[in-house]
């Protein structure tokens, strides 16, 4: 019997897929768990077409020989439009990874080139800087997550609040060295990959709460601290948010 869980049968999968409903993709990349050799039996099918013009970039979700696939459509105006103008302001380029990560299961050409070079270009400008503001709204939600966490007695609402926190400054300490940030298992990916220490620390903060609230309570006011630290620590006391002037409603009639 065939195992189809392995890259082979996969990429057999996608290709009898994209010749069938989509012949004419000038490329066609397997990204995600099967092009970093992190698939499970049940993963499903990451991939990216790419075709000289689309009239709009879209995505789907459908089954393929019993396979979920989840497509992601673009030409070469719609991904770098996406990738510019949608993901990199909030710090995370799935598309860019794909790219970058994946694998190209149709022939070698230009176009792939081109995509390929445009994904490693964005990659290695980085995010966009975190201004003061932004800043300032990090340190401040993090250090009040932390007051609520430390002062928590109960079980569920702790790691409610640490299950926050662990995103929270996450994607701080990546965003802060100007290294791109993910979500979900992406976020732990990019931390690990980053800094392995700091990673561990907070795996082992958020199983601590759930296990040993105590211990966890003590385990984030630590890896808080070290996070914090190198952006100007804790804030509670000055913080400001002016709202925008126009939210305001109209006078009752």
């Amino acid at each position: 019997m065939t195992d189809i869980s392995t890259y082979d049968a996969i990429r057999a999968i996608a290709v009898r897929l994209v010749r069938e409903r989509y012949p004419t993709a000038v490329a066609a990349i397997i990204g995600g768990s099967f092009a970093t050799g992190r698939q499970t039996p049940t993963s499903d099918i990451d991939l990216l077409l790419l075709f000289d013009h689309v009239d709009c970039a879209w995505r789907d979700t459908l089954v393929a020989e019993g396979r979920t696939v989840e497509l992601f459509a673009h030409d070469m105006a719609t991904f770098t439009y996406f990738c510019k103008e949608i993901d990199a302001p909030g710090g995370k380029v799935p598309l860019v990874m794909m790219v970058m990560e994946g694998g190209n299961i149709l022939a070698p050409g230009a176009q792939h080139a081109q995509l390929l070079a445009l994904a490693q270009a964005i990659a290695a400008a980085g995010p966009p800087l975190l201004d003061v503001e932004s800043l300032q709204r990090r340190r401040y939600a993090i250090t009040t997550a932390l007051e609520d966490l430390v002062d928590s007695a109960h079980p569920g609402e702790a790691l409610a609040v640490a299950c926050q926190l662990y995103e929270a400054l996450a994607d701080l300490h990546l965003r802060a060295a100007g290294v791109w940030s993910g979500g979900g298992k992406h976020l732990f990916r990019r931390l690990q990959a980053f800094d392995a220490a700091v990673a561990g620390q907070l795996d082992g903060a958020l199983r601590l709460v759930a296990s040993d609230l105590p211990a966890g309570q003590h385990a984030f006011g630590q890896v808080a601290a070290a996070v914090l630290a190198p952006v100007g620590g804790p804030l509670l006391e000055g913080f400001t948010l002016p709202a925008p002037a126009h939210w305001r409603s109209a006078p009752a009639a």
